[in-house]
């Protein structure tokens, strides 16, 4: 009997060790994520700007935001517009994880469809006394008010005021309505209010702009005023869906457009593919691709 007890204890410690040797451990090799191939990054002398629906954030907690700040990271951008937040906490804690970067908010009162701000804080400087938020009380045109953010990149000294939007979504010809009255704001106020300053109009837009008319581009006052104004990613649009910003559709409704002081500015226009990098990144983090401007 003590023998038989003997070799089933050898072979239970020997079963145990077979199985833990088979765990891998946690390194970097088979943990972190490389999106190198995925992304065109920030430089030094450049300001870069991204625009990213970050899909009701962050969708699946502690995962989404480790997942998160990791692409952020690789991106080595200096400013981040971000939709779709669901509280001034979760973006905090996101700045948490992101050294030297800070955070701008604005509770829109429209569920977890907040809109935010990154910036890189070595890079950018921010006039919070001149940056606000406009048409708060036009819900139609903007159920998301649009996020006015002014900022000066310091190693450049190049000063910029960024409109981060999220139009109404969805298909219908009330909700293209709602996204033409928006552009036709848009257009109106930048065109007002700041005639001859930098301005960038960037978001979730929700509608394609290769449209050649009024009735059937919600865009066209902007792209049918070309002195004025340019939609950076316009070539992407009309370029091959896999490089649109919202592939699951698949449809590129994630844009860019400046106004003409910075025509002379313009470097790149660029949808990341991080999914490329990370399977998992439709699920995990956004259904939406980020859109990025570097501007020099």
């Amino acid at each position: 009997m003590r023998t038989n007890n003997y070799i089933l204890t050898v072979l239970f410690i020997v079963l145990v060790m077979t199985m833990f040797s088979c765990r891998k451990d946690p390194t970097p090799e088979n943990t972190g994520l490389d999106y190198s191939d995925c992304l065109v990054k920030g430089t030094d002398n450049t300001l870069d700007i991204v625009t990213f629906n970050i899909k009701e954030y962050p969708k699946y907690g502690e995962e989404t935001a480790e997942k998160v700040a990791e692409l952020i990271k690789q991106m080595q951008v200096d400013i981040i517009a971000l939709q779709e937040i669901s509280s001034e906490e979760e973006l905090n804690n996101l700045a948490d994880r992101l050294i030297g970067w800070e955070p701008e908010f604005y509770p829109i009162n429209n569920s977890v469809w907040n809109l935010a701000y990154l910036i890189r804080s070595a890079e950018v400087s921010v006039n919070d006394a001149e940056s606000k938020v406009i048409y708060d009380d036009d819900f139609y045109s903007f159920p998301r008010p649009p996020f006015e953010l002014h900022a000066t990149h310091i190693p450049s000294g190049m000063e910029v005021i960024i409109l981060n939007n999220h139009f109404k979504c969805c298909g219908g010809s009330d909700n293209e309505d709602r996204r033409r009255s928006a552009t036709d704001l848009l257009h109106n106020y930048v065109s007002t209010v700041y005639p001859d300053e930098p301005v960038v109009i960037l978001g979730d837009l929700n509608d394609e702009i290769d449209g050649t008319s009024y009735e059937d581009n919600v865009f066209w006052t902007i792209v049918d005023d070309p002195d004025n104004f340019m939609f950076t990613d316009m070539d992407i649009a009309m370029g091959s869906v896999a490089w649109w910003s919202y592939p699951s559709w698949p449809s590129h409704i994630d844009h860019i457009c400046v106004s003409d002081e910075l025509f002379s500015t313009i470097d790149t226009t660029a949808v990341y593919r991080p999914g490329e990098c990370y399977e998992e990144y439709s699920d995990i983090i956004s259904d939406h691709r980020p859109v990025m401007i570097r501007l020099k």
